[in-house]
């Protein structure tokens, strides 16, 4: 029942930011609130507030990001369109891709291993847009205390 109230508010908030003309930035930002609200609510934290940015056809965005063993992450990315093509992946320190999708919007998990804080690289490529050569995108990084057994 929860999951289903869940969607409804999701349709009616994402058609509500539709109608009032919002830019690509913050239609983005919309779609991926309501992911990351529902995260936090639930014990997530947010580790800074979410980067945005604008893709361009066939051009590689990379952000980098250190993340400790002591905390499990998630990345939340959304674009401003459902009708976008990306390619999103996660490079770890090695220079590995342990994970990827291709979509409007996804979600990595990972737990990193090394005593020290490691620099990984959340890229994407937009690979078809919506109604042109670029698209807007969202991404957050949450993160909870890991339980050692």
């Amino acid at each position: 029942m929860i999951s289903r109230i869940n969607w409804i508010l999701f349709c009616l908030f994402f058609l509500c930011s539709l109608g009032f003309g919002s830019s690509g930035e913050e239609l983005a930002l919309a779609r991926l609130s309501v992911t990351t609200d529902m995260l936090v609510s639930i014990g997530e934290e947010m580790m800074s507030e979410p980067v945005t940015g604008l893709m361009v056809l066939e051009d590689t965005v990379s952000i980098d990001m250190s993340l400790s063993c002591e905390y499990t992450y998630q990345f939340i990315m959304w674009t401003e369109s459902t009708f976008n093509y990306v390619d999103f992946w996660l490079t770890n320190p090695q220079g590995g891709t342990p994970r990827g999708d291709l979509s409007d919007h996804t979600s990595f998990s990972v737990m990193p291993f090394s005593e020290e804080p490691e620099v990984w690289k959340l890229q994407m490529e937009l690979l078809e847009g919506a109604a042109c050569d670029t698209a807007y995108y969202a991404v957050a990084v949450l993160r909870r205390e890991r339980l050692v057994l």
